[in-house]
């Protein structure tokens, strides 16, 4: 059974005019690989931009060597309370 639409157009009755019309023009599948693609699109344009932003950061304040690096505040900190007993056993509990 046909029915007519608004536009003149004729419609199965299974639905036609009720589907978008990517879904119509490329198919379940076809959409599946769009979405994906804009997915995986999104995620390298996502790594691009992190990465610029992490070479503009490097670039700009580049690392510190390791001889102009001044004393911590926590060099030398163990996590020990007291130095280790003779022998070099830990003091009993």
């Amino acid at each position: 059974m046909t029915t007519s639409l608004a536009d003149g157009r004729l419609a199965c009755g299974c639905g036609e005019d009720q589907i978008p019309w990517m879904l119509a023009k490329f198919g379940f599948l076809g959409m599946t690989g769009l979405v994906l693609g804009c997915l995986v699109v999104m995620i390298l344009v996502g790594w691009v931009l992190a990465s610029g932003v992490s070479l503009v950061a490097w670039w700009r304040h580049p690392p510190v060597e390791t001889e102009e690096a001044s004393r911590g505040s926590l060099d030398g900190f163990t996590w020990r309370s007291e130095e280790p007993g003779e022998g070099g056993n830990p003091p009993p509990s």
